[in-house]
């Protein structure tokens, strides 16, 4: 649970009314008492009923990359922590004015990912897709990030992410604990995915996890884990370093950064770990503590590893120039399902559903 256990029980009562409330809403909407708008186009809802740190970002890139080979893909996003309002889209803005402050770090990250997709960032998801098929007639479909609680929306699809070890059904909703609305919200989902999984298949009681996770038989059950990729040098004094014969400073605002650390300490030799909230916004003080910690007297060169979201936000105009004499590595973060035959599954229904729904609206 998110909250010292003193204190939770005195918060229990107010999780209680946020959740009914929550419940409230939704069910208003599921009976048409309040608008919900649905697009003309396939949209996919990459979404979480917990706060953060399910991995949303990795798994909309797979499926990003999963729906490109047959369809002109488009994505929108809230653009979670940027300073802009309204709608912006990335490949209509100049190069250099591209930042995690307009865009969010996650849209950043992806557009930089996937340069000639069109992406825009809008809290207001009609609104939003209007304005991506204006610029992009030809998109047949959209994916869309974090828009489960955003219900004046229906997406075509509705994925439900929640983490291996801190699963929804053992939550409570805020501020007792970290969800967002109670467990039942999942009845609304067309499939949830069982994120960061650490275990090998053999230990995955899938149906023990269904009966948890309180799915329909109509409700596929998927698990996915991360791989962490080879790290890449991202500034010019990391190129001319390598990594396995050098001390390991590890950078992070993430949610939950412990996956990526036990990976790292594994297989590099990790000294010392910076670690900061969810979507943190780094300061020119903080990039020089980290630079002398680096620049410490030691028997081996130090190097910085990042993920990248943390890399968008390392790129604000007033770090660039410090951040560059750093010697930074990014870790690239992507999905692997447990199974190649759950893989095949799930990229089947993706399809499938993307199919029925432009079958439906032509």
């Amino acid at each position: 649970m998110s909250k010292p256990s003193k204190i939770r029980p005195l918060l229990v009562p107010l999780g209680w009314l946020f959740g009914q409330f929550a419940r409230l809403r939704r069910w208003l909407y599921a009976h048409g008492v309040f608008r919900s708008y649905r697009a003309s186009i396939p949209t996919v809802c990459v979404g979480n009923i917990a706060i953060g740190g399910t991995g949303k970002t990795p798994h909309a890139s797979y499926i990003v990359q999963l729906l490109s080979q047959q369809h002109k893909v488009a994505m929108l996003s809230r653009g979670y922590g940027r300073k802009s309002k309204g709608f912006v889209l990335a490949n209509t803005t100049p190069e250099a004015q591209l930042s995690a402050n307009l865009l969010g770090d996650e849209p950043l990250l992806l557009h930089r990912r996937f340069p000639a997709l069109p992406i825009a960032v809008d809290g207001d998801r009609e609104h939003g897709i209007i304005k991506l098929q204006e610029y992009a007639p030809d998109t047949q479909v959209v994916v869309m990030d974090d828009a489960y609680q955003h219900l004046s929306f229906t997406p075509s699809v509705k994925l439900i992410l929640t983490e291996y070890h801190r699963p929804y059904f053992r939550d409570y909703p805020m501020p007792a604990g970290r969800l967002r609305e109670f467990p039942s919200a999942v009845a609304a989902a067309d499939m949830v995915l069982v994120t960061k999984t650490d275990v090998p298949d053999s230990q995955v009681d899938r149906k023990q996890w269904r009966c948890d996770l309180r799915l329909r038989d109509d409700q596929p059950l998927f698990f996915t884990s991360y791989h962490y990729g080879q790290p890449e040098p991202v500034t010019e004094r990391a190129k001319a370093l390598n990594p396995h014969n050098a001390d390991v400073v590890l950078l992070s605002g993430i949610a939950r950064p412990q996956p990526l650390k036990e990976y790292l300490d594994s297989r590099y030799h990790c000294v010392q770990h910076i670690q900061y909230q969810d979507h943190h916004r780094y300061t020119v003080s903080e990039i020089a503590q980290l630079r002398h910690r680096v620049e410490e007297h030691s028997d081996k060169p130090r190097v910085v590893f990042t993920t990248e979201k943390d890399w968008m936000r390392l790129q604000a105009e007033e770090l660039q120039k410090d951040v560059s004499l750093l010697p930074v590595f990014i870790v690239p973060i992507e999905v692997d399902f447990l199974t190649e035959n759950e893989k095949v599954e799930f990229n089947h229904i993706i399809e499938d559903y993307v199919r029925r729904d432009q079958t439906t609206h032509p």
